[in-house]
């Protein structure tokens, strides 16, 4: 078991302000693995891998799978969780698309149009099954069923 730790690779030291996706690839680098060999054993596709490294969270399903990919692929390379992923939220609470310099004034809101629509699908529907309904019983039947009693 000593002999298995004095083997393994050092890591390389967390700088003050290192990148998430800089220190994964960086620790994978110095454990000489490929981006393929840490999907392979991380059961996941080589992309999220490249998305991880590269902190392009937003070709990801969602932060909470993010954050449990950063956390697998943590644990793979022996880094601390916690630390890469309270990186992750600090860097995404900074660079977040809420911010007034952030926001695209100029791009036009639409509001209420979905609602609008719901309703006249819904009157649509109705008004068709009430045509429908007198269609069908407007038209006399060519034979008699003997469900009513004769006179």
């Amino acid at each position: 078991m000593e002999r298995e730790a004095s083997q393994q690779p050092e890591m390389p030291p967390a700088e003050p302000r290192m990148w998430p996706g800089k220190r994964l690839r960086e620790a994978r680098e110095a454990r000489q693995l490929t981006r393929e060999e840490a999907a392979r054993q991380l059961h996941q596709e080589v992309t999220i891998i490249q998305a991880l490294e590269e902190d392009d969270y937003a070709s990801l399903p969602g932060q909470t799978y993010v954050l449990g990919y950063l956390r697998s692929y943590a644990r793979l390379l022996k880094l601390p969780e916690d630390e890469i992923v309270a990186a992750v939220q600090i860097e995404q609470a900074e660079t977040s698309e809420l911010l007034p310099e952030n926001i695209d004034y100029d791009k036009p809101v639409r509001l209420g149009t979905r609602g609008h629509r719901t309703w006249l699908y819904l009157v649509l529907i109705v008004l068709i099954l009430a045509g429908l309904a007198g269609l069908f019983f407007s038209i006399p039947l060519p034979f008699d069923l003997g469900l009513l009693p004769s006179r």
